[in-house]
């Protein structure tokens, strides 16, 4: 039986809701706002929901991520890994949801869901590379939204 967990994780920052979800719901301008070069090459396959971006990390990491669902009014975007999926993971589907704190500031909150054949030290790794991956993404968002 597989192991499936969700690792939830968020930050605030001080600019308007609006200006976050630009940056994200743009989903091939990740490359632009990623830190530390950590989109090495991204290659785009069609538009809007259903699109798909394959990014190569700095690593020469492969990873396929679906665009599954926007909803603007929510502020909800919603994406999977794709097959071959890195680190051994079965699946993965993320959720992130930006909520408006007031006219200056918002939070943004990421939800993974992780699935691998079982928990244990490399499972334990994993969770800790994606939470690794959630505070880069937050960390660009910062620099563009707050610059």
């Amino acid at each position: 039986m597989s192991h499936v967990e969700t690792i939830t994780d968020a930050a605030e920052f001080y600019a308007p809701a609006s200006a976050v979800w630009e940056l994200l719901s743009d989903w091939a301008a990740i490359v632009d706002w990623m830190p530390d070069g950590y989109v090495q090459s991204l290659k785009m396959e069609g538009q809007g929901v259903g699109s798909i971006r394959h990014l190569v990390t700095l690593k020469g990491l492969k990873i396929s991520e679906r665009l599954d669902g926007v909803d603007a009014a929510a502020g909800v975007l919603e994406l999977s890994l794709l097959d071959p999926l890195p680190w051994g993971l079965l699946s993965y589907r993320a959720r992130g949801k930006i909520d408006s704190i007031s006219d200056k500031q918002c939070r943004l909150t990421w939800q993974g869901t992780m699935e691998m054949a079982e928990s244990g030290p490399e499972f334990d790794e994993v969770a800790r590379l994606l939470r690794k991956s959630y505070g880069k993404m937050f960390e660009g968002i910062r620099h563009v939204v707050e610059a």
